[in-house]
């Protein structure tokens, strides 16, 4: 099974935006990898859950105001 991460992005209104990357995802565009605020790894149990759930698990790290 491949690696899932939960992640954070700088979305085009400057605000966090979470998503759900494979670990593939990673190897693609540097340009894609200016954007994103932090990365958590996902167990089995997390993979689970919805992207609410994860946001509430790993909130946005703090600071991100300053690019809105």
């Amino acid at each position: 099974m491949d690696e899932l991460f939960f992640v954070w992005i700088r979305g085009l209104d400057g605000r966090p935006k979470p998503q759900i990357w494979d670990a593939d995802q990673f190897s693609g565009p540097e340009w894609k990898f200016r954007h994103v605020i932090a990365r958590h790894a996902l167990d089995v149990k997390a993979r689970g859950m919805g992207l609410d759930m994860l946001a509430k698990l790993f909130p946005a790290p703090p600071g991100f105001e300053e690019w809105t």
